[in-house]
């Protein structure tokens, strides 16, 4: 009996023992697999997590300690020591003949030499040989892992296509063991690689199913890193809004972890995201966050990106020497960021808009040359990449081809080597000369085909900065630059000046100076309420829409100008009073007729015309000057507006327009109306205005 309960006792003690060890391995494991998630977004407190795990450590478990160091280390810029650590745990991992963690290990020491050691033999062999221990495992993870880290090299080698199939089998290996992590890993490369090649759909599809996962996960770091990676493929693709989304979600997560090392970067990207959307004081306090994020870690590539983002919001609030010193500052630093070009045009966008085109067209002409050097240098990396793919695959096989060749020609070789040097002293001086000739007409050719390409680069940026300076950057139709540069010269201009030779970019009838026309001013009916009720970006599509409508109204022949804000001024030659009136006519219908969605709203938009005649020229007639009939067609606008709005009014005779008509329209157009020195018409819809 005595014994009976001892043996009960000793089985209890097991059996509690056993809990426990199971309990502490269960924490061990859910901690490093936090740690992991957190080595990418907080490096820093990844490695104080990891630190503690260590304490007490020894065998296997010191090892997959070790092993996810590596990756901290790396993604805080110590690359170096992420590659000893990752030697430290092969070491231990053959000492204690555990096959998953040596796997592992070799897996970081491989991507290690590859990524900025460039041994891609060396790389090559352990990625094999973690591959086959590996599949000796059941550990989901690692396996996927395999796959993944075979993917990045191939795209690191110049072998796309290989390295997409690769993430493809590691995603499906994924999917099909159910292992949260190993998917996660696998759908943010995939989604990654199918962003790259243009594959927009389905790569929001992947990114929407990593911010699911990584919402189920309940771990807030693998949450960043997922809007993140959701982030850079929307703002890739050109999803500005669902972009800013992701990233304020990232923002606000990475600051709950304290996460003072990635914030920089991302608060630098929102700032540029509030420009884009007109939000310049919140731009302003993001980039003054990152910038002061980025000096606080010394981190140079965020301290130069924050400075950036903030010197472009300084100019939009008026603050441009200052703004521009910062600017420029920091482009001096990010040459080698991937984003140069773009922030380069956006710079030179920006001082466009404050006035000084001439430094912006510098600007863009410095993107230009930096674009074509970027291209240059890709075409000539993928040709390598090319050359070291086909090399390597023909390598066994010309090897052998080889030795047999050599034997073959050594034979050959001396049964020829009398005649040879028989016959070379007769041709050496033919083959000279023959030589000669050749490389004078190589290098003439190649002369021709460099001076050829320079003359054709030189017309496209002529005329690529023909239409940045002519043309409005949001409806795309011309603006007042190209009016007062292209059309009064020859057509509004004196006589000696209009007879110069019509520009052939000009549309078609701007250039017959003695011709008449008539002079339309439209102006989008409460606009300011569109913008106040729904915003810049709804204000702005309305814009772009009715400059659509109000382009396609008028003829080949007609001239429609951007004037300013929700202004547009439209020059039509040969057009007389009754044209006029079914021309108004049909641009009141073309806007008012159907209305503009925006943001799954429909707004009903009406505009409000003003028109002027310009009379044919006459020898010796004094005839008003253009900048007097736009004001007339700007004072029937105002009589349009307050009748009513969507209809028009305008002034019927050209002759009639004497200095002393002019000064009483001037002074009231109404009055000089109801006296008969101008006639006015009234033109409206049938529709009335909502």
């Amino acid at each position: 009996m005595a014994k009976r309960r001892l043996l009960v006792g000793l089985l209890s003690l097991y059996w509690t023992v056993s809990a426990h060890a199971d309990a502490a391995r269960d924490d061990f494991t859910r901690d490093l697999a936090v740690a992991r998630e957190q080595a990418y977004v907080a490096p820093s407190e990844a490695l104080r997590q990891l630190e503690l795990l260590k304490i007490g450590r020894s065998g296997r478990e010191l090892g997959q300690v070790l092993a996810e160091m590596g990756p901290a280390y790396y993604w805080q810029g110590h690359k170096r020591k992420a590659l000893e650590l990752a030697i430290q745990a092969e070491n231990l991992a053959r000492a204690e003949h555990d096959d998953a963690l040596l796997a592992r290990a070799m897996l970081e020491h491989g991507f290690a030499l590859s990524d900025f050691m460039h041994d891609q033999d060396t790389a090559h062999r352990l990625v094999q040989q973690a591959e086959q221990l590996a599949s000796t495992t059941r550990d989901a993870y690692l396996q996927t892992k395999v796959l993944v880290t075979q993917g990045l090299i191939a795209e690191e080698e110049g072998r796309s296509a290989d390295g997409m199939e690769l993430v493809a089998r590691a995603l499906a290996l994924a999917r099909f063991s159910s292992d949260p992590d190993a998917l996660s890993m696998a759908l943010r490369e995939q989604a990654r690689q199918l962003a790259a090649v243009g594959d927009d759909q389905q790569a929001l599809e992947l990114t929407d199913e990593l911010v699911a996962l990584a919402e189920n996960g309940g771990v807030p770091a693998q949450l960043a890193r997922a809007k993140l990676s959701e982030y850079a493929i929307a703002a890739r693709i050109g999803r500005g809004s669902r972009a800013e989304a992701a990233l304020k979600t990232a923002v606000a997560t990475l600051q709950d972890l304290h996460a003072e090392e990635r914030l920089a970067v991302p608060l630098a990207n929102l700032a540029e995201l509030n420009i884009q959307a007109k939000r310049y004081r919140e731009a302003q306090r993001a980039s003054r966050t990152a910038l002061r994020l980025s000096r606080q870690l010394d981190d140079q590539h965020g301290i130069q990106l924050a400075t950036f983002q903030l010197g472009m919001a300084e100019i939009y609030l008026g603050d441009v020497t200052d703004g521009k010193t910062k600017a420029e500052r920091a482009l001096d630093g990010l040459v080698n960021d991937e984003r140069y070009v773009r922030m380069l045009l956006d710079y030179g966008h920006v001082l466009n808009q404050v006035g000084e085109s001439d430094a912006a067209l510098n600007v863009v002409e410095q993107a230009g040359s930096v674009s074509l050097a970027a291209w240059r240098k890709e075409k000539q990396l993928a040709y390598q990449a090319l050359q070291r793919a086909h090399a390597f695959q023909k390598k066994q096989t010309e090897l052998s081809r080889k030795q047999s060749e050599l034997a073959a020609l050594h034979h050959e070789a001396e049964l020829k080597a009398a005649e040879l040097e028989n016959t070379r002293r007769q041709r050496m001086l033919w083959v000279l000369l023959s030589a000669t000739t050749l490389v004078a007409v190589a290098l003439i050719a190649l002369l021709y085909r460099r001076v050829a390409k320079a003359n054709r680069a030189l017309h496209v940026k002529n005329e690529q900065l023909f239409t940045q300076s002519t043309r409005d950057s949001l409806t795309g139709l011309f603006n007042r630059h190209y009016f007062y540069e292209h059309v009064v010269p020859l057509h509004h201009a004196a006589a000696g000046i209009a007879d110069a030779a019509p520009d052939r970019r000009a549309p078609a009838g701007v250039a017959d100076s003695a011709q008449g026309g008539m002079f339309l001013l439209l102006d989008i009916d409460h606009f300011k309420s569109i913008n106040d009720r729904f915003g810049h970006a709804a204000g702005d599509a309305v814009l772009k829409n009715v400059a659509a409508r109000l382009s396609a109204t008028l003829r080949e022949q007609d001239v429609l100008i951007r004037w300013g804000g929700e202004e547009f001024l439209a020059w039509l030659p040969g057009l007389a009073t009754e044209e006029t009136r079914q021309v108004c006519t049909r641009l009141l219908a073309a806007v008012s007729g159907k209305p503009i969605a925006v943001d799954a709203q429909a707004l009903q938009v009406t505009v409000s015309i003003g028109f002027c005649p310009k009379a044919a020229a006459a020898p010796d007639v004094a005839a008003p000057g253009w900048e007097q009939l736009v004001h007339l067609a700007d004072l029937c606008l105002y009589l349009a507006k307050t009748a009513g709005r969507n209809q028009a009014f305008g002034i019927s005779d050209a002759s009639a327009l004497t200095p002393d008509a002019i000064a009483a329209a001037d002074a009231d157009m109404r009055q000089a109306s109801d006296e008969g020195l101008v006639a006015l018409l009234n033109v409206k819809t049938s529709g009335a205005a909502p």
